[in-house]
């Protein structure tokens, strides 16, 4: 009987664990014309890392949601702290991860970007945030976008950054 009862008590505690682990909030989300996208981070390649420059610390977040990739791109002032606002930032997401391309304007909106948290120094670096941003459709990443055609965006982003 005692060892029933273990049995069904480890396999709570394996369902409590993996359960909320299923449950835990995605690392970098948007809402975009109507659909809720849930992004998971790409950490081959350094797509979501920073390199530190003597002027900027460049950020960059890609994540990947079956086809649907989206990329957010910071400059940071050098020993960018939480709330610091980026010196300029560029959001980029294609809905089938090739042929449509929306776009942030080009001349970055103020405070549309909040810094929560932000680690550069540690060994662990990591960042998160929100921001609230139109994205414009454009023909390809050569062509400037179409401020005839924006689209409110929002989201948020919460990851590990690899070092460069």
């Amino acid at each position: 009987m005692a060892r029933s009862a273990f049995h069904i008590w480890v396999a709570a505690s394996v369902i409590v664990v993996f359960g909320t682990q299923a449950r835990a909030d995605p690392a970098l989300t948007l809402e975009f014309d109507g659909t809720t996208h849930a992004f998971t981070p790409q950490m081959d390649g350094a797509r979501t890392g920073f390199t530190r420059f003597l002027s900027v610390d460049a950020v960059s977040i890609e994540g990947k949601d079956g086809f649907a990739t989206l990329v957010l791109e910071l400059a940071l002032p050098p020993g960018a702290r939480t709330g610091d606002a980026p010196h300029d930032a560029r959001i980029s997401f294609r809905p089938d991860g090739w042929q449509d391309y929306w776009v942030s304007p080009l001349d970055f909106p103020a405070g549309a970007i909040v810094i929560d948290h932000l680690d550069l120094s540690s060994q662990a670096p990591e960042i998160s945030g929100q921001f609230a941003v139109p994205l414009c459709y454009t023909a390809s990443p050569i062509h400037a976008p179409d401020p005839e055609r924006c689209l409110p965006a929002s989201g948020r982003f919460t990851t590990a950054l690899v070092r460069d």
